[in-house]
């Protein structure tokens, strides 16, 4: 017993002694902002307050009067919405951001030619395309699986940041929190509507728990382009589990 105890006291001393010789080769890694690791548009989000009342109270009882006063109001909200920057966790989705945007603003602008056409069967059409526009870009924002999301602020943060600058004592603060945060993500039971992409999540899940726990093996005494080459393994299988979606 008291050979054991050594020995990982040995084997703790090491791991320090490497994490700490990195470190000290590093750069300095700057904050992460709250919001940069969100999910988060709130430009989109104040679309929605207008989106209800046009989708759920005018187009079914088409009412063109309510449909008409609440086209100028969505304006300068729109207009804050082609212009927003997405936060850097969001960034990898910027072409699919992009497209939908596009799709959305041209079904606005539909929208406002049929009502100066006054064509209300126009009208109707434009804004069932138009919040369908909206609805994709929520999608595309809103985290399906939010135990997923948190898992990927983790490791966000060591590919963009710690990574990077080598920073070996960061790597090892995230990689211990996403091993944390494996266990609620390897309990996710899907929504119903993808209930028959269960056994491929659970399936891409296991094998990105494999990969983040190679990780923090590589973090007790191999050289920093091995831990680097160990969070590459992970961020591929963090998108494969994301691929379960598309």
């Amino acid at each position: 017993m008291r050979v054991r105890i050594h020995n990982t006291t040995i084997f703790l001393a090491a791991a320090a002694v490497f994490l700490a010789a990195c470190a000290s080769e590093s750069e300095a890694v700057p904050e992460i902002s709250e919001a940069e690791i969100t999910a988060a548009v709130p430009e989109l989000d104040a679309v929605h307050e207008l989106m209800h009342p046009l989708w759920h109270d005018a187009y079914p009882n088409q009412d063109f009067d309510s449909i008409r006063a609440l086209v100028p109001e969505f304006e300068p909200l729109l207009a804050a919405v082609d212009s927003v920057e997405l936060p850097g966790i969001l960034r990898h989705k910027q072409e699919g951001w992009d497209n939908g945007k596009v799709v959305m603003l041209s079904s606005f602008e539909g929208l406002k030619q049929a009502m100066e056409d006054n064509d209300t069967e126009a009208m109707l059409s434009h804004t069932e395309a138009f919040h369908l526009g909206y609805e994709q870009l929520a999608r595309m924002v809103r985290p399906l699986v939010p135990e997923l999301e948190s898992f990927h602020q983790e490791l966000y943060k060591i590919m963009h940041y710690y990574g990077p600058a080598e920073d070996a004592f960061k790597i090892h603060e995230a990689t211990a929190d996403m091993l944390q945060k494996m266990a609620p993500l390897q309990q996710v039971a899907l929504p119903e509507r993808l209930a028959d992409r269960q056994e491929q999540f659970d399936a891409a899940v296991a094998a990105l728990g494999e990969k983040v726990d190679e990780l923090e093996h590589s973090l007790h005494g191999s050289s920093i382009e091995e831990v680097l080459e160990a969070v590459d393994a992970v961020h591929t299988a963090y998108g494969e589990v994301e691929a379960v979606f598309q």
